[in-house]
């Protein structure tokens, strides 16, 4: 059953947030598994390597300039902005990623995924 059958139009964005972590660790082996794949191209590849250094450089900057993106409202520290920058930069890199990847080779390994290979 589509989900937009079942809601008769788009569904909530907490429905879709939640989703979206739910499918995270699957959404990430596959980014992994076509990274390591010969078959992508490397230029392709690079996509994903760029994001990551510039995940990196915000990490830097952000022990650098500590600055705070979200009050802080629990007591856990400062810790979850660099957690959720880091996040906000490699989440799109390897969606854009994957996007660019061959479609035959990613739905190659969804189906191995799936399968739970």
């Amino acid at each position: 059953m589509n989900y937009y059958n079942f809601f008769g139009k788009k569904p909530p964005k907490t429905l879709r947030i939640l989703r979206f972590l739910y499918h995270l660790p699957n959404f990430l082996k596959l980014a992994w598994r076509l990274f390591i794949d010969a078959r992508v191209p490397i230029h392709r590849k690079a996509i994903l390597v760029l994001f990551q250094l510039f995940a990196f450089a915000f990490a830097v900057a952000y022990f650098v300039l500590p600055f705070d993106l979200i009050p802080d409202f629990l007591p856990i520290g400062k810790g979850e902005d660099l957690l959720i920058g880091i996040f906000l930069i490699l989440v799109p890199g390897a969606w854009l990623f994957i996007k660019l990847s061959p479609e035959s080779v990613v739905l190659e390994h969804v189906e191995r995924l799936s399968q739970g290979k």
